[in-house]
């Protein structure tokens, strides 16, 4: 086990921003599950998100952390309103030992909704831009609506029925 991983672990599962970012180079870069476009830099970018992220979801548990002292990967569980969600991250240490990398994949995709859902008013209210967090806001929440939708209703009509 990586100590550095486990301070980044246990300090996201207390919420303690803090600690998180003691985890974290300076130029630290931040790799989106949800756009390609949406990648963070730097403390203060990454320490906004990760406010912002923490302050939404509940109940964060990591449960796997392996690799080497280079590469780890860290898969964790977690609550985003009534939805359970299942986060992995790929994270690449520097030289110093601290995380300079994060990509992260949230599954499933109607957690994924949920989350954009959430971070983008989220991040722009952040920003000290409310009438962004409104249109971020009410541009998601169709989508997100789409797939809790299809995720309750028409996966179970379509899927393998066992027995």
């Amino acid at each position: 086990m990586n100590a550095v991983t486990r301070l980044y672990r246990e300090a996201g599962e207390a919420k303690d921003i803090d600690a998180l970012m003691s985890a974290l180079a300076p130029a630290v870069v931040f790799r989106s599950p949800l756009s390609a476009r949406a990648g963070f830099a730097g403390h203060a970018q990454v320490r906004q998100l990760f406010t912002v992220a923490l302050g939404v979801l509940r109940d964060l548990r990591y449960h796997t952390d392996v690799g080497d002292d280079r590469t780890r990967m860290l898969t964790a569980t977690a609550r985003l309103g009534r939805h359970e969600l299942e986060e992995a991250a790929l994270v690449r240490l520097g030289g110093d030992g601290l995380i300079e990398e994060v990509t992260m994949w949230i599954r499933p995709l109607p957690a994924l909704t949920a989350m954009m859902a959430a971070l983008g008013p989220g991040l722009a209210r952040a920003a000290g831009r409310p009438a962004l967090a409104a249109f971020a806001g009410a541009s998601a929440r169709p989508l997100a609506f789409m797939t809790d939708f299809g995720d309750r209703t028409l996966v179970p009509l379509i899927s393998p029925k066992s027995g």
